[in-house]
């Protein structure tokens, strides 16, 4: 959140979900009460969930838009300084890669690749990938639940235990993956 660079607010993400029209942001940052109300008028909404944790709801920002109508899953995101974020992103393909790096040159966003690696054993089918990415999309994964899965499984147009066995394989792979690259 390029908000809390202009404060000069080290901050770290712990969860966004991109929407088509916002961004939300649960952020880890230790704001005085000057900086929550100078953050307070570049949102749409703040609220302050503890000493060193906000929500954050903007209009989202031209990198956010991109991401939202791409084909990637946000993994992390991390504020690295005023003009800089860092982002961990599980991309399906390298054309995805490609398409998502174009759209942001032509927005004007300076973007480096910092890392690519390749999901290690068996890869996710893109089956698994296209139902992990509208679940999540969905708010299948939300706290409070956005969406069942009986009506996840009616909108994709398989049964429910179908659609639990499919997110169930996507979901062992996704995290197999993570846990790789983080021991």
């Amino acid at each position: 959140m390029r908000a809390l660079g202009r404060l000069g607010v080290k901050a770290r993400t712990e969860r966004i979900k991109l929407r088509e029209g916002s961004t939300d942001h649960v952020v880890e940052a230790e704001l005085n009460e000057a900086q929550l109300t100078e953050l307070k008028k570049g949102a749409v909404k703040v609220v302050r969930l503890g000493d060193n944790r906000v929500w954050v709801r903007t209009n989202g920002c031209v990198v956010c838009k991109l991401l939202y109508s791409s084909d990637v899953v946000v993994e992390k995101v991390k504020v690295a300084g005023e003009r800089s974020v860092v982002y961990a992103l599980l991309v399906p393909s390298m054309t995805s890669l490609r398409e998502l790096l174009g759209g942001l040159k032509d927005a004007g966003v300076k973007a480096t690749v910092l890392s690519v690696s390749e999901l290690s054993g068996e890869d996710m089918t893109e089956r698994q990938r296209e139902v992990l990415k509208l679940a999540y999309k969905m708010g299948y994964f939300d706290p409070d639940r956005k969406i069942t899965l009986t009506e996840l499984a009616e909108r994709i147009g398989v049964k429910a235990p179908t659609l639990e066995e499919i997110l169930r394989r996507a979901l062992r792979k996704a995290v197999k993956y993570y846990l790789d690259r983080t021991e």
